[in-house]
């Protein structure tokens, strides 16, 4: 009798696949971790007017803490990959619940710095990176579907806590809700970690074996690696210092908070349409062009929002630019597998972050900056447009580099 084939668990009806458990797992602590982090434009205002500090400050504050998370992801990827993902992400989850208890309070601008842009930071710093290693190994098919639904988190993170965060806000002032969601995001956070679990050793080096794996000198030694990373910090550069500065421009022209934390909410939303298919786009019509699809559509946003000033326009800036910023997640981990494969994913994973967010970092702060010196945020959007059309050569370069190797 001849033998029947052997199927992949994910592909097999019979058998369930524990791995859409961990992607499920990871969309919870996803949506905790970025839902609190893009709810920083909730509390900016707040925390400006009660310290007295310039939108420069504040925005430093943001840009800081997206420098030691990055480099923070080196080491906790690094553990994951050494100690295991369920014990680093416990770890995390209890630090992102210190940073905003001890952040509730501060009474200065330095021990702001300290209790959100350390400790919180190294709480943040290993989620998405880790989250998406773990999944990773689980599939071999679907992949780029299982990464897309986990970085759907981030976009119900901002459609769902940023108006709760809002209200909260508005019914207990800043301290208070700091405490309310310190709590809530340490159980969360450590309820979804007991979750993980790597797979079994032989889909494990299936995972691992089906790409060339590389080790991290390797990929660091590859210009495409950093091809990449600069394509991604560009991108990163004009992403946060919308989410950063977003209400607070909407404010400025006289929109209601209430009103203005709706338009994070549907960036959120939209962008939940882009995490769940870039995946699987990428994968029918090709990495590069769902890259160059994404930049394209960033570099719309910035255009619309120079002449943005009524409500019904920022939801059209809203729905452009939740597509890229939906885009955008699902991308990093699908490139480092596609070119490096998944061994050291979590450890490439980290050091990604690092190297793209001191990008994300630059960009609120330089819209703050501009902002204080200038009283208007035009020439940081304008920069934003600048930055998304170098992503576009940077996606050009990409392509040229992979086909001389």
């Amino acid at each position: 009798m001849q033998e029947q084939p052997q199927w992949p668990k994910e592909t097999n009806t019979q058998q369930f696949n524990y791995g859409w458990v961990v992607v499920a797992a990871g969309v919870l602590m996803i949506f905790v971790t970025y839902g609190l982090t893009y709810s920083y434009s909730i509390f900016f205002k707040p925390l400006a007017d009660y310290f007295q500090w310039d939108r420069a400050s504040v925005s430093l504050i943001y840009s800081m803490a997206v420098i030691i998370r990055g480099a923070a992801a080196i080491g906790t990827g690094w553990m994951a990959d050494k100690f295991g993902a369920r014990k680093t992400m416990i770890f995390c989850g209890l630090m992102m619940a210190a940073g905003y208890l001890l952040s509730s309070q501060v009474t200065t601008l330095w021990q702001f710095f300290l209790t959100y842009a350390i400790v919180e930071a190294i709480g943040v710093s290993g989620i998405f990176g880790i989250g998406s290693a773990v999944a990773s190994r689980w599939f071999t098919k679907n992949r780029g579907l299982a990464l897309g639904i986990i970085a759907s988190g981030s976009g119900l993170g901002t459609l769902l806590l940023v108006p709760i965060v809002e209200r909260l806000v508005a019914a207990y002032q800043w301290s208070q809700t700091f405490i309310i969601v310190g709590i809530a995001a340490g159980v969360l956070m450590v309820g979804g970690a007991l979750f993980l679990r790597e797979p079994p050793q032989t889909k494990r080096t299936t995972a691992i074996q089906e790409k060339s794996s590389a080790t991290v000198s390797v990929a660091l030694k590859d210009v495409r690696f950093w091809l990449v990373m600069t394509c991604f910090a560009l991108f990163l550069l004009g992403t946060q210092m919308v989410l950063v500065h977003i209400v607070n421009y909407a404010t400025d022209v006289g929109i209601d908070p209430l009103v203005a934390a709706t338009f994070m909410s549907v960036i959120g939303g939209v962008s939940l349409v882009g995490r769940l298919s870039t995946g699987v786009v990428a994968e029918k019509i090709g990495l590069y062009k769902s890259l160059v699809l994404i930049c394209i559509f960033q570099g719309i946003a910035f255009i619309l929002l120079l002449f943005t000033k009524s409500v019904w326009m920022f939801y059209i800036f809203a729905i452009f630019f939740g597509v890229a910023y939906g885009g955008e997640v699902t991308q990093i981990p699908l490139v480092i597998s596609r070119f490096f494969g998944t061994k050291v994913m979590a450890t490439l994973m980290g050091v990604a972050l690092f190297v793209t967010g001191i990008g994300g970092a630059v960009g609120p702060w330089l819209a703050g900056k501009i902002y204080d010196v200038t009283g208007s945020y035009n020439w940081a959007f304008i920069i934003g447009i600048i930055a998304s059309a170098l992503c576009v050569v940077m996606v050009w370069l990409l392509k040229r580099a992979e086909r001389k190797d």
